[in-house]
């Protein structure tokens, strides 16, 4: 619960905040000081550190019952095939179509998440939904070039 000064919330707000760069700001890193690696080890490389990073954390916020086999198989797969994969590809990506258009499939995540509810938990898909759908969709296709209107680089804008 969020007390009465909504500070929970603010620090929420500031590390969603501080992520969102971050990421924005690895990209270009890595497209800038990390080529000729694989991506393979650069996204070996990031998980470790992440995980080095959130030991302290991790430790300090453990459960008083230790988390069921269930519980540590989902983060298993979560860390293998949600993660692990995930970047193997993304740094596959940036090294071969630049960051900022690896960073624009990060704009479909949230139209993803709304097919999924809808999917398989059956969750309602309002017409709201459905136009800030395409909006991203549209947004995102004008973004990387996919659609006229987005001027690549090394070229001239008309």
């Amino acid at each position: 619960g969020v007390g009465a000064s909504g500070s929970q919330a603010g620090w929420a707000i500031a590390a969603c905040l501080l992520a969102s760069t971050c990421y924005a700001v690895a990209a270009s890193y890595a497209r800038r000081y990390l080529v000729g690696i694989p991506p393979l080890a650069t996204a070996t490389g990031s998980q470790v550190g992440a995980a080095l990073g959130l030991a302290l954390p991790m430790w300090w916020a453990w459960p008083a019952q230790t988390p069921s086999l269930r519980a540590w198989a989902a983060i298993a797969a979560i860390a293998v095939l949600c993660t692990g994969i995930a970047y193997i590809l993304y740094f596959r990506l940036i090294a071969n179509a630049g960051p900022s258009r690896a960073l624009a499939v990060t704009f479909l995540a949230p139209v993803f998440a709304v097919f999924y509810g809808a999917v398989f938990l059956g969750e309602a898909v309002t017409p709201w939904m459905l136009g800030c759908g395409v909006i991203i969709a549209c947004g995102t296709a004008l973004s990387t070039g996919l659609v006229g209107g987005a001027v690549r680089p090394g070229t001239k804008a008309p």
